[in-house]
């Protein structure tokens, strides 16, 4: 016991030393990520310039811009209507999948299919035969590869992504070129930290070997193996003494009765003289008598309970039944349901009622829940457009009406919509 709470003492120093070193690197690593979704973003935004069929009134393609204040001001500029909305949706989920700090290509590859998906894909598909469409997916890949292999920034940030002059349009799509670094420690920075971490060492190891010893010093004695296996002896060879001492007052017993009790009365008195001697090592128990000894004649009712099966098995568990229901608060996938996102319970913000046909089919349709219908009908554009075709046009003041359920099937850990729910809103 000594030397496992040794070991786990030792472990918990090691935790503590390297705690620091490492939540400063995950703060920087954080950090870059949020600056490259930010880049990304950015970027779609000057893609949208390129509209000049949807955005007429664009006075410059470029945002020289390092927040979202700004870049927000940059739209309203241009007049770039929708593109706000388009941008607090991204930054939330950029948040969401900056969140994978183990697998930061994924996160924001995520986030750049998610800008793709809502800026060219169904009615804006179009948008992808624009001569700037090549130029921004390109300074999309840019940004994320100079952020996840910070050793090729110099090769890849000598080649911008830019729209060629032929496309014919009076300014050009850029990314910004400086690649997202991060500031090293220094030498007297790591020494102040690891002086820091191993003061707090110190004080943790002083706090477990407190709680150890005021844990074994509140420590009640329990009864030992050895304690339970003498108690459990001597409670069997106690009740066949007693049927012996009532075979042996009938008259038609013989001797053998008398010598098996005689035995059987040296084996409880060998076995309490070991429990009081205590040796260290387990002595062997006696042998005692084995053969069944049949009921006293009679007795019809305890022959009757010796004739009755003894239930040797436990009750089987039975295992909870799986959910068949589950609640979304939106299409976090555009195309479908996140399969963990889902939720078991429902919130009031659970604006999608999920129904599993089998393991790979499913139906969804619009929340009866007050909360969950106010919540969607204040921004039908975020919580509806992606997985609801509208049969009637949305009003703030009205009840929504699922007419017909929306159909989904399970790829990989996404339910991906393959027929959209249809909605009427009612007033």
């Amino acid at each position: 016991m000594i030397a496992s709470i040794t070991r786990w003492c030792l472990l918990l120093s090691v935790l503590l030393l390297n705690r620091p070193a490492l939540a400063q690197t995950d703060a920087e690593y954080r950090e870059n990520l949020e600056q490259a979704s930010f880049q990304l973003i950015k970027t779609t935004v000057e893609f949208l310039t390129t509209d000049r069929q949807t955005f007429p009134n664009v006075q410059t393609t470029q945002c020289n811009c390092d927040s979202y204040d700004s870049l927000k001001a940059f739209i309203k500029q241009n007049d770039l209507v929708g593109a706000d909305k388009l941008v607090d949706e991204s930054k939330r989920r950029a948040a969401q999948h900056i969140a994978q700090i183990n697998q930061p290509r994924t996160a924001l590859n995520e986030v750049k299919e998610f800008l793709i998906q809502k800026i060219a894909s169904g009615n804006r598909a179009e948008r992808k035969n624009l001569p700037t469409y090549a130029a921004f997916e390109a300074a999309l890949d840019d940004i994320i590869n100079r952020t996840v292999s910070p050793e090729t920034a110099t090769a890849v940030s000598q080649k911008p992504a830019t729209v060629s002059e032929s496309a014919g349009l009076p300014d050009t799509l850029e990314t910004p070129s400086p690649p997202i670094t991060s500031t090293p420690t220094t030498q007297s920075n790591w020494i102040s930290m690891a002086g820091i971490a191993l003061f707090l060492s110190i004080l943790s190891l002083i706090g477990v070997a407190f709680l150890i010893y005021t844990a074994l010093k509140n420590q009640k004695p329990d009864q030992s193996a050895r304690d339970i296996q003498f108690d459990s002896q001597l409670a069997k060879l106690a009740d066949r003494v007693t049927k012996l001492e009532v075979r042996k007052n009938q008259p038609n017993e013989s001797f053998q009765v008398n010598s098996q009790l005689e035995a059987l009365e040296r084996a409880v008195r060998q076995l309490e003289q070991n429990r009081a001697e205590k040796p260290a090592t387990p002595a062997p128990a006696p042998k005692v008598p084995l053969e069944v000894v049949p009921p006293a004649p009679g007795s019809p009712e305890e022959s009757e309970a010796a004739g009755r099966p003894m239930n040797r098995y436990r009750t089987p568990s039975v295992e909870p039944p799986k959910p068949s229901v589950f609640y979304a608060r939106t299409a976090d996938l555009g195309d479908g349901f996140s399969a963990g996102g889902l939720l078991t319970k429902p919130e009031r913000d659970t604006v999608f009622d999920v129904v599993l046909e089998n393991d790979t089919l499913a139906t969804y349709q619009i929340s009866e829940n007050p909360d969950a219908q106010r919540l969607a009908l204040s921004d039908p554009y975020s919580y509806l457009n992606d997985a609801c075709e509208y049969l009637t046009q949305p009003n703030p003041t009205s009840r929504i009406r699922t007419e017909q359920a929306g159909r989904l099937s399970l790829q990989g850990d996404k339910w991906k919509i393959i027929e959209k729910a249809k909605i009427r809103f009612i007033s």
